[in-house]
């Protein structure tokens, strides 16, 4: 029977293994930093991975949203024949189609590099035709993925799938470690689809374990299978946005100096480490509230959660924004500067991750206002607003690129999320009537007031730490970073407590109020 509680500890264990997950994940990436630096065969490697992995997890993400909600009607009324027949076919038929992907991506790959990054020099396309062409098969793993985990959260499992990109990080470190010398960046890309290739593969026993059991069957006319397709269209055109956009973005950096494209990876990388861990710790117990609201009907409580939750979120993100702001040279130095990423990548990573930072709050806004938009079952509006960003995005990319470099890039990704955030606000407002605009403008000017005196306070604290130890130690390094950020976490608590900031209260109460969901006792 699925509980209060059980939802909630189902939520935590995703917590809990989607933070290893991206704990993993940053170490993978400052391993690539230090063995391969920000170089032109590390661009090569980003360029040649965007491609089955942008395809592929936005399939897997479609394919999940399809499959749950079908898959889940037919255990519920007992119908396990015909889930069994939805789940088979579609393993088929989408096997199938991710095989001709897989072998006409492989086949136009030159014709296909040409185009994505025209700044590229004929030996850098060369380069990355080869990884390409070692990877491409990892868009099979990576869309099926989608199938599993739906599988597996159908019959509440969520630690495997949660847990899946944390053996894909481990294999690539591991690979790094051991190969990264000798194979050079070809081993990264060999160690990269067998990351995925193990992902995959370790699900397959726990499906078998909740009852799946392979047939060959093409049941293409299924209600269930064709209701499937029905609602992956719309989540399959909104996942493409991003990959897509990320591939416009390297074809712009491609035109700059070697090692634009890792640069601008490395700084979005440091930009999305508060963005999962504080996001997630909010919207895990959130979004089911909402949905049970509108379920309910009661949308005086769906516009109170929703305006505590994104005040909560501001609360954390804008000093976040901050301090990413006043310490991106410092951050950057002590993570990433070491083996082959020097001090002269340093510069332009935090050039980036200055502006990167700027879309943070924007971000889980997004996020938080989406799930708003679905939990009143209005997924088109959402879609058509991602789809009218990307736009936006790709404009302000082509003219600030021209005066910024790869910062412009950055700058461009930060101004389109702020502006889809502000127009899915304005909407929200007309549907929902009557959102408490007025007091969630002032409590950002207050928040914003507090995160400025912070930024003020860890920018000098990080001079004058700066000034007096050798920043080329790691011992300097983190002494630098650990003090300012200390400095600066007083100095924004003091700040809004003066300012009278009363979602603090809310903030802890959030987090107080999901773990007593997982206490003994509480099954409502």
């Amino acid at each position: 029977m699925i509980t209060g509680k059980s939802i909630a500890k189902g939520a935590l264990v995703v917590m809990a293994a989607t933070l290893m997950s991206r704990l993993f994940g940053f170490i993978r990436e400052t391993q690539i930093a230090e063995y391969f630096g920000a170089s032109g065969a590390t661009d090569a490697y980003l360029v040649a991975f965007s491609v089955p992995s942008g395809i592929g997890m936005a399939i897997a993400a479609a394919v999940s949203a399809g499959f749950i909600p079908v898959l889940n009607n037919y255990l519920v009324l007992n119908e396990r024949d015909n889930a069994a027949k939805v789940a088979n076919t579609l393993l088929n038929i989408i096997f199938v189609v991710l095989l001709a992907l897989t072998a006409l991506g492989m086949l136009f790959a030159p014709y296909l590099v040409v185009r994505l990054v025209p700044g590229f020099s004929p030996d850098a396309v060369r380069l990355t035709v080869e990884l390409i062409l070692l990877m491409f098969p990892s868009l099979i793993f990576i869309s099926l993925m989608g199938l599993a985990s739906g599988f597996l959260n159908s019959h509440q499992h969520f630690l495997f799938p949660a847990l899946g990109p944390m053996v894909t990080s481990i294999v690539i470190i591991g690979t790094i470690l051991t190969w990264g010398r000798s194979w050079g960046i070809k081993g990264l890309a060999a160690g990269t689809l067998a990351g995925f290739t193990l992902q995959l593969l370790v699900q397959i026993p726990v499906m078998y374990k909740k009852g799946f059991r392979y047939k060959l069957e093409f049941a293409v006319l299924h209600p269930g299978v064709i209701k499937v397709f029905k609602l992956m269209a719309p989540v399959l055109v909104a996942s493409l946005v991003p990959p897509v956009m990320v591939l416009v973005e390297k074809g712009l950096a491609s035109k700059l100096t070697i090692g634009s494209i890792s640069a601008l990876n490395y700084a979005f990388r440091l930009m999305q480490l508060p963005q999962g861990l504080f996001v997630m710790a909010v919207s895990i117990p959130l979004f089911p509230a909402l949905s049970t609201f509108a379920a309910q009907k009661d949308f005086a409580r769906l516009k109170e959660t929703m305006i505590k939750a994104v005040s909560v979120l501001a609360l954390i993100m804008i000093p976040a924004s901050a301090g990413l702001l006043a310490l991106d040279e410092p951050i950057v130095r002590l993570l990433f500067q070491r083996g082959a990423f020097q001090a002269k990548d340093t510069i332009p990573t935090a050039y980036a991750l200055a502006f990167y930072a700027l879309a943070l709050l924007p971000l889980a806004l997004r996020d938080v206002f989406r799930r708003v938009f679905y939990a009143v079952q209005d997924t088109l509006t959402p879609v058509i607003l991602t789809i009218g960003s990307f736009l936006l995005n790709i404009a302000l990319d082509l003219f600030l690129v021209k005066i910024m470099g790869i910062g412009g890039l950055a700058l461009g990704a930060a101004l389109s999320v702020m502006v889809e955030a502000a127009i899915l606000y304005l909407l929200l407002n007309g549907k929902l009537a009557g959102l408490p605009g007025k007091s969630f403008f002032k409590l950002l000017l207050k928040l914003i007031a507090a995160a400025v005196i912070m930024g003020a306070a860890a920018y000098y604290c990080s001079n004058l730490i700066g000034l007096r130890f050798d920043m080329g130690t790691d011992r300097g390094r983190m002494l630098q970073v650990g003090a300012s950020v200390m400095v600066g976490f007083l100095t924004y608590v003091l700040a809004v407590v003066v300012l009278r900031v009363g979602e603090i209260r809310e903030a802890i109460g959030i987090v107080k109020g999901f773990f007593r969901k997982t206490s003994p006792g509480s099954d409502s």
